[in-house]
């Protein structure tokens, strides 16, 4: 809960600083992974992370594709392949030995169930949402 929290605390924020920003959101594993489906990291455009999807190792590369689901407004389902015993060919060294699927959701205020206002409605006792 405390990092559903965080992630709507460092939301709020964002909007009222005006940046734009992207959830990204582990959706399934198989295999070994340092964090579980549901884990959640908050990206805004000037690179502030709040929330974790890894244990470190997959948030560099996952910055960089929240940066581009921000700028293209586009939604992107990216695939972490840790399986390759060679796993510093994606340069992340991860460390793990699994298939790791993370979706990334600019998130746009005029938009009917954005992912913000759906974690709004399922915490609701969250920072006074």
């Amino acid at each position: 809960m405390k990092e559903i929290n965080d992630i709507l605390k460092a939301y709020a924020k964002a909007q009222q600083e005006n940046k734009r920003s992207a959830l990204a959101t582990v959706v399934k594993v198989e295999g070994s992974s340092y964090r579980r489906p549901g884990a959640r990291m908050l990206v805004t455009e000037d690179g502030v992370l709040t929330g974790a999807i890894s244990g470190g190792c997959l948030e560099g590369d996952a910055l960089k594709k929240a940066l581009s689901a921000i700028h293209q407004q586009q939604k992107k389902l990216v695939t972490y392949d840790t399986t390759d015993e060679d796993d510093a060919k994606f340069g992340v060294q991860l460390g793990c030995n699994g298939i790791v699927y993370i979706l990334f959701e600019p998130i746009n205020n005029q938009e009917a169930n954005n992912p913000i206002d759906i974690l709004k409605a399922l915490f609701p006792m969250q920072i006074g949402f």
